[in-house]
C-alpha cells in the first residue's frame, strides 16, 4: 500500500496568540482530522529560524493508503467541517501544502556499474 506525506506549513496570523494557537492545533484540530482514512499520524514542527523559511510552523500528516489523495481530500473536509462547529481557529495561515508519497526501494532495479566522476568521490 502507498505511503506517503502531507505537508502543511502554517503561521499563527496574530503574534499575541501563539499559545492559543499551539494549544487549539494539537488538543483540538489534530484530534478533530484523527479518524481520516489511511491517516497514521501527524507530526508538528517550530521552525527554529523564526521568519526564515516557509514558515512558523509545519505538520507533517503520514499516511498509508491506496488512494494518498482521496485521503487527502478527506482530510481537508475534515477540517472544513470544522467551521460551522466553531472548531476553528481565526489566527491559522496556511502557507503552503505540498503531498509526496515515498519511493519504495524494492520497487527499483540496482544500477549497474557506474563510473561516477572522480571528483564526486572526493570528500
Amino acid at each position: 500500500m502507498p505511503k506517503g506525506v502531507f505537508l502543511v506549513y502554517s503561521n499563527c496570523t496574530e503574534a499575541s496568540r501563539d499559545e492559543e494557537f499551539n494549544r487549539w492545533y494539537t488538543h483540538t484540530h489534530l484530534p478533530d482530522l484523527s479518524t481520516t482514512s489511511g491517516l497514521l499520524r501527524a507530526r508538528r514542527f517550530r521552525n527554529l529560524r523564526g521568519l526564515q523559511g516557509p514558515s512558523q510552523y509545519l505538520t507533517i500528516y503520514e499516511f498509508e493508503s491506496d488512494d494518498l489523495e482521496a485521503s487527502v481530500k478527506e482530510l481537508s473536509r475534515a477540517a472544513m467541517e470544522c467551521f460551522p462547529k466553531g472548531r476553528h481557529i481565526d489566527c491559522f495561515g496556511v502557507a503552503g501544502m505540498h503531498l509526496f508519497q515515498e519511493i519504495d526501494p524494492d520497487s527499483l532495479e540496482p544500477l549497474g556499474d557506474v563510473d561516477y566522476p572522480r571528483e564526486m568521490l572526493k570528500g
